[in-house]
């Protein structure tokens, strides 16, 4: 098969396009042809080596959707010539492998060649706002790079759930796009002090909860932005920078915590919140947002692209 490789980390130009055998499915994998799959940050982290992995060579990707072609020992809930997406490591690929876990069944007129790009953006997002802190209708969130592939989501859930949604952006292209997914008050962090402008924007009270993914000086401001009880997210290091957090601000009464997909737990069932996605997505009340699809093979261009932080959305990779 063909797939996205890297055999030395560095800049797009590390990524090649090549042959490599395909996998067999072992106890609890399915192997499916792929369909779609899709670019995340996360897979420029790892082109760069900015993660703990640092194995080489490596296949990236790390979701993707397509039709089941082989299962694994013990696999009794999928089977062969059924379409799935999942969270998949190496899906940048004609085929990949998932484990059944992770893998969730495609409900009958979902675009399969959207599906690839679905699972991390959507269950990140439902995750930082349902599992991590109790919201109320009409508590306030502030969605940092909220035209960013989980940002353009949040923005719609917030929307879909009853909460406030004050997004951030760099350009008025992006600010725009958060306004049409429904963003409740928006912020070019480029011109104005964003810190500044919530506190504005809120009478000095503050946000409910704050999520940002990209560390640094980012994640200070934005904890200070916290109303009392309130809770800091971050999902993510875009600028590779650390953050340091005073204090002073949790003897406030705010909270700071992390999240990532991939270290959730195994014992938690992502089944029933991927359905719950599913029905707001057939239903037409949230939906992808997709800036680019391009033929797996230019998946060199795709890394270049995301890395200049241009993109409105996800960006697509089509076998």
């Amino acid at each position: 098969m063909k797939a996205v490789r890297i055999h030395a980390f560095g800049g797009p130009e590390v990524v090649t396009y090549e042959d490599m055998p395909t996998p067999t499915p072992k106890e609890n994998e399915v192997l499916f042809k792929v369909t779609s799959t899709s670019m995340n940050y996360a897979d420029v982290q790892w082109r760069r080596g900015n993660y703990v992995d640092r194995t080489l060579p490596a296949t990236l990707g790390r979701e993707a959707a397509g039709i089941i072609e082989a299962v694994g020992p013990g696999v009794t809930s999928l089977k062969v010539g059924q379409p799935i997406m999942a969270r998949a490591p190496g899906g940048h690929a004609e085929y990949a492998i998932a484990q059944v876990d992770n893998a969730f069944p495609c409900p009958a007129g979902l675009d399969m060649a959207q599906a690839g790009g679905i699972p991390i953006v959507f269950l990140t997002a439902y995750h930082l706002l349902q599992s991590l802190k109790s919201l109320q209708p009409g508590d306030t969130v502030l969605v940092q790079a909220a035209a960013s592939g989980v940002g353009t989501i949040l923005v719609q859930l917030c929307k879909q759930w009853g909460y406030r949604s004050i997004a951030t952006a760099s350009t008025e292209a992006k600010l725009e796009l958060a306004r049409s997914l429904g963003a409740d008050v928006t912020i070019n962090y480029i011109t104005h002090d964003f810190e500044s402008e919530v506190m504005r924007l809120t009478q000095g009270a503050g946000m409910q909860l704050a999520l940002e993914a990209v560390g640094g000086e980012v994640t200070i401001k934005s904890m200070r932005c916290l109303a009392p009880f309130g809770c800091l997210v971050n999902y993510g290091n875009a600028s590779n920078q650390p953050a340091t957090l005073p204090l002073p601000s949790f003897r406030e009464q705010r909270a700071a915590m992390g999240f990532s997909l991939p270290a959730m737990s195994p014992r938690y069932d992502n089944q029933a919140p991927m359905a719950e996605i599913l029905d707001l997505i057939m239903a037409g009340k949230v939906r992808l947002i997709v800036d680019q699809v391009l033929p797996l093979s230019e998946a060199a261009k795709a890394h270049a692209h995301l890395s200049n932080r241009g993109t409105l959305g996800k960006v697509l990779l089509i076998p």
